[in-house]
């Protein structure tokens, strides 16, 4: 009788037991599948843009050029006869070198707006980022091509991958314009 006792209440306790108990699956209906294909991207989407840009350029000419001239006359003849004889010599070299470098490093980040889809579903997309630090006002401005699939899942893309890439960065301000040259020497600039 006891055993009977204990069994239905061991019964009673399974079936309480089991009916709080649910089961919650691994694999939500909500939750994005790992295998899933990148978005589809639609005109206003938003974009972060990396820039890292490193830019170096070196050039370099030389340039050498002579010249010599001799003449020379005799004394005039019959009725030139007071021409004097005379000699005459000239040379003339130049020589010129020059070399300009330049380089130049950015890295930022820039949110971009998707403005146009082409027909192989590459995206265009531009970009304003203006900044104002201590009266210095810096903007940056990019606009370019990308292919949806190189963008990662943070909703990033590096600006290597910015086809047609165009960066524009520019400063105004009290830095900015000591950076420009003044009138007297854009004149000279002109004449010389």
């Amino acid at each position: 009788m006891i055993t009977k006792k204990i069994l239905i209440l061991f019964s009673i306790i399974l079936v309480l037991v089991s009916s709080a108990v649910s089961a919650n699956s691994l694999w939500s209906d909500n939750s994005a599948n790992f295998y899933q294909d990148y978005p589809e991207y639609k005109i206003g989407d938003i974009i972060t843009v990396v820039i890292e840009e490193d830019a170096s350029a070196i050039q370099s000419a030389n340039t050498g050029t002579s010249q010599d001239s001799d003449y020379s006359s005799s004394g005039g003849t019959n009725f030139l006869d007071f021409l004097p004889f005379f000699d005459f010599s000239y040379s003339d070299s130049e020589s010129a070198d020059g070399s300009t470098q330049r380089s130049g490093t950015l890295e930022a980040d820039i949110t971009t707006k998707v403005v146009k889809i082409d027909d192989n579903n590459n995206l265009e997309i531009e970009g304003r980022k203006q900044v104002k630090i201590n009266g210095e006002t810096q903007t940056i401005l990019l606009s370019g091509v990308i292919r949806a699939e190189d963008v990662n899942f943070d909703n990033e893309i590096s600006s290597k991958r910015v086809a047609s890439a165009n960066v524009e960065y520019e400063g105004e301000g009290p830095v900015g314009d000591k950076q420009k040259s003044g009138l007297l020497t854009k004149f000279f600039n002109f004449v010389f």
